[in-house]
């Protein structure tokens, strides 16, 4: 009798482990899942810096390059109409970890003259870029200078057109950080200040991604 009740208990114990290690296993995924979604709502939100350099520059690895479509100063009433010398550059920002900045020449560029001829893929200046943490103000500071008619560099002279249709050159010396109005996948708009004496020069710059 006592042999037979045991094998009658023996697969009752089996069954009864069996049954607890599923319970056992159940709560320890309710706790992983219950762990999981914590963790993902507690996931800190991008700063803006971040956002921002992904719209700059694309992924992390990537670049991305942009195109002059107007600078407007406020007391004008009008952009000034810029030379095909000047608006056809490319802006180029890479998100690595240096943060490089390029300007190139487009598919014309200013002779020793001052013509505008046909281009090449050619370096204006160079430098880096820098948001501040909340992703308002950008930095973009130029170290390497091939051309004046770069953008972003303290010297640089824009080529404007007078009422001829000739190209004539001015100096911004706008200062940086420039304030970031607007930037998204395809748009960007940059705005800055220039202090003369009494007098505040604003000036806004408008681009486009391609």
């Amino acid at each position: 009798m006592i042999g037979l009740r045991f094998k009658v208990l023996l697969p009752f114990c089996m069954l009864y482990k069996i049954s607890t290690m599923k319970d056992f296993l159940s709560k320890i995924f309710i706790v992983v899942l219950v762990l999981a979604m914590a963790c993902k709502k507690d996931d800190p939100v991008p700063l803006g810096a971040q956002v921002n350099a992904k719209l700059l520059a694309g992924e992390a690895g990537k670049s991305k390059t942009w195109k002059l479509i107007s600078i407007k100063l406020a007391t004008n009433t009008n952009p000034y109409t810029l030379a095909t010398c000047f608006t056809d550059n490319l802006y180029i920002f890479s998100n690595n970890a240096a943060q490089d900045y390029q300007a190139t020449e487009g598919a014309t560029r200013f002779d020793a003259t001052g013509n505008c001829v046909a281009g090449a893929d050619t370096s204006i200046e160079k430098g880096t870029w820098a948001f501040t943490l909340d992703g308002i103000l950008i930095n973009i500071s130029v170290d390497e200078i091939s051309s004046f008619n770069g953008l972003f560099s303290p010297d640089a002279i824009v080529a404007d057109l007078d009422a001829n249709g000739d190209p004539f050159g001015f100096l911004l010396t706008y200062p940086y950080p420039a304030t970031v109005v607007k930037l998204t996948a395809t748009d960007m708009i940059l705005e800055m200040n220039n202090v003369y004496g009494s007098t505040t020069y604003k000036y806004t710059l408008t681009f486009s991604a391609l």
